[in-house]
């Protein structure tokens, strides 16, 4: 007989400097490798925080990029919860310069610095109070869903009971943490879940690795 799942809530991160900019023709050189939130991004986090349904959350999670820890923030406060950063959340490339996936790699921020921006988070055990390696990665479908197992692999472990989790993530990882989650083979143009800025989609888990539910 098998366990409740876990309820696994993705949120989208809100509008980050780099979202304002995507259309100009020069956005790869333009691009920041980590940006922070804009002044809408902010304001928005603060109104989902207040309004959106996260009746019975036990746990929050999130990406160590900044814009994710920026939005973890007051999602925290709300739900007066630690943040817990997941390394392996981060969005599709990794921290680098120039277009997302290519040029140099960039080491992410460390504890102290992000902690700045969300005074609840908790740094990953395993990193020791160094930075996070930014995650830069070759573009390759592959790469992602394996990232996107282990993550969902981590959860499971960590929640084998009926908690409801939510986890501070990136429009294209969310994508391929959907997809892991269902059991969808990999595929060089995987379907595209459309998530808007604090967009959510919750996913059913069950704790052995059987294939979950989208809600």
């Amino acid at each position: 007989m098998y366990g409740a799942p876990v309820k696994l809530l993705l949120i989208r991160h809100a509008q980050s400097e780099n979202n304002v900019i995507e259309d100009r023709p020069d956005y790869a050189q333009a691009r920041q490798p980590d940006p922070p939130l804009t002044a809408h991004g902010h304001h928005s986090v603060r109104q989902f925080a207040q309004n959106a349904d996260l009746h019975g959350t036990t746990c929050l999670y999130t990406s160590l990029m900044l814009r994710a820890v920026q939005t973890a923030a007051p999602i925290a406060a709300r739900l007066n919860l630690p943040a817990h950063g997941i390394e392996q959340a981060y969005e599709y490339g990794g921290l680098t310069t120039g277009p997302a996936g290519g040029f140099t790699p960039v080491t992410g921020g460390d504890h102290a610095s992000l902690r700045a921006h969300c005074p609840t988070l908790i740094w990953p055990a395993h990193l020791t109070g160094q930075p996070w390696d930014g995650g830069a990665e070759a573009w390759e479908e592959p790469l992602f869903h394996a990232r996107a197992v282990h993550v969902l692999t981590d959860l499971r472990a960590r929640h084998p009971g009926p908690d409801r989790v939510a986890l501070i993530t990136h429009h294209d990882f969310a994508g391929a943490l959907i997809r892991a989650a269902l059991g969808w083979p990999i595929t060089d143009t995987p379907p595209t879940f459309h998530l808007a800025h604090l967009g959510t989609a919750q996913l059913d888990l069950p704790a052995d690795g059987r294939v979950g539910e989208l809600e």
